[in-house]
């Protein structure tokens, strides 16, 4: 899983390995403080996004993170990252999390796309058994986005993390496993037909 793609291309998106050369961009549709509330760390200057991006590429050289910049196709504009997380080979897993995304593309389909792109990518190529989300029990608007796209809810891991401000946080887990897909792709494929013929 080393040899991550260079390019994910979707309709209206394209996905791209993180690199140094991204974090003018992300910083420039990171400064939304709303974008941060669930995320283990705020960004409050250029600085910080900079010590994200090297922090994830350091994850990436270990082999156990993959970073990810989310572009627009129609005017090549980042708009967010997600990652791969918790990479395991022997097990043939990984987890898809570190998602965010400017609110400008709040309650469209780029979420949609971008994860009918990365599971494409992890069921199809990688040929993996599970792909596993998490997140925070108080993120509401997350949980009915993973459980849009088809992620089935497994249960809440109680005082999993402990929050930026010092609170205990409980972890929903969501997955889709290998004997999944094939619905849930043609879930995720519905969901964006309806959506270009919206457009």
């Amino acid at each position: 899983m080393n040899n991550m793609f260079n390019e994910l291309a979707g309709e209206k998106v394209r996905i791209v390995p993180m690199d140094r050369q991204h974090i003018q961009g992300l910083y420039d549709v990171g400064k939304d403080k709303m974008i941060w509330d669930h995320l283990p760390r705020n960004i409050y200057s250029l600085n910080d996004m900079e010590s994200l991006v090297e922090e994830a590429l350091n994850k990436k050289e270990t082999g156990k993170e993959c970073p990810f910049v989310v572009f627009l196709r129609e005017n090549n504009q980042i708009v967010g990252s997600t990652r791969f997380l918790d990479i395991s080979h022997p097990n043939k897993s990984l987890e898809i999390g570190w998602t965010w995304y400017s609110p400008s593309v709040w309650g469209t389909h780029i979420n949609t796309e971008c994860k009918y792109l990365l599971l494409t990518y992890c069921f199809e190529t990688l040929k993996l058994i599970r792909v596993q989300f998490k997140t925070d029990e108080q993120n509401v608007r997350s949980q009915k986005a993973i459980e849009k796209i088809g992620g089935l809810k497994e249960g809440i891991l109680r005082n999993h993390m402990i929050r930026k401000d010092g609170t205990y946080r409980n972890s929903v887990y969501y997955s889709v496993i290998e004997s999944e897909w094939k619905s849930a792709k043609e879930r995720l494929e519905d969901m964006l037909t309806t959506s270009n013929k919206q457009m």
